[in-house]
């Protein structure tokens, strides 16, 4: 079994928590780094903790046999569309393959941090009026339709069951799914891959530092927003292991998916 080998996008190793916060600060606004918080706490988890030994008990949960790794960056940009602007950034990326088959892990990383500021109905909305008052060129009132039509056939963001879902977990799932089956090819536009995922596996991990403990309610209120959305889309519920996984098949790719709280103190 090939170890786990996290870098950045620039190619540094991070191995230790001073290289994780380095990297991350190097590729990503240094405000974002704040201890107890989802950035530095993924960052201990990995460098300090078991991250990559949970990991590999996830993985043989899930699928019954070990991952081999390829390559794992953070704050990795996976491609939602054709349109300019911010896609979609993946906490940590990380590239494998089981029992010869390719998979393509995305990891959330919360802690108090909410799934954006807005729900669907609300994002296309500021989409909108951005395009009318200052920017009639903007095509994010195009991504946020497109994202739609791609989880809920025929939906627009005002229609239920769609338009009351966090919009970053839309984004999340959307742009993971779509993600190439290496790290090289994830540089290509979209129209130039030559393969698809069929597996991708989307844990939402949320660390209960002492900052998560200022406010419980918010925890509590991410993980319904997450239930909402993994029930809306009518993922089938399992157990495996001590871990409960939603799995369904979407665009013939297989997502699994989960909710984890870990204690960091």
């Amino acid at each position: 079994m090939k170890k786990l080998n996290i870098k950045n996008k620039k190619g540094h190793k991070l191995d230790t928590l001073d290289e994780w916060k380095n990297g991350f600060i190097e590729v990503d606004d240094k405000l974002h780094w704040r201890e107890g918080y989802s950035a530095h706490s993924l960052g201990r988890f990995f460098t300090n903790e078991n991250g990559e030994i949970w990991l590999n008990d996830m993985m043989r949960d899930l699928f019954g046999d070990d991952i081999n790794y390829e390559d794992a960056e953070i704050e990795h940009s996976s491609k939602l569309d054709t349109y300019k602007g911010t896609q979609r950034m993946q906490d940590l990326a990380i590239w494998g393959t089981v029992r010869g088959e390719k998979i393509f892990i995305a990891i959330e990383a919360k802690v108090l941090e909410a799934f954006g500021n807005n729900y669907v109905n609300k994002e296309y909305e500021l989409a909108l009026q951005e395009r009318d008052n200052d920017n009639p060129k903007s095509k994010k009132p195009n991504r946020v339709e497109d994202i739609v039509e791609f989880l809920f056939s025929g939906k627009t963001p005002f229609d239920e069951p769609a338009c009351n879902l966090r919009y970053q977990l839309m984004h999340y799932f959307t742009a993971s799914i779509k993600e190439a089956h290496t790290l090289k090819e994830s540089k290509l536009p979209l129209s130039k891959r030559k393969t698809k995922l069929s597996t991708v596996v989307l844990p939402v991990l949320v660390f209960r530092t002492k900052r998560y403990y200022e406010d419980i309610e918010t925890g509590k209120n991410n993980k319904q927003d997450y239930l909402d959305f993994v029930t809306k889309l009518e993922f089938d519920k399992r157990l495996k292991g001590n871990r409960t996984i939603y799995h369904k098949t979407i665009h013939d790719c297989d997502v699994y998916t989960f909710y984890e709280e870990i204690d960091l103190l």
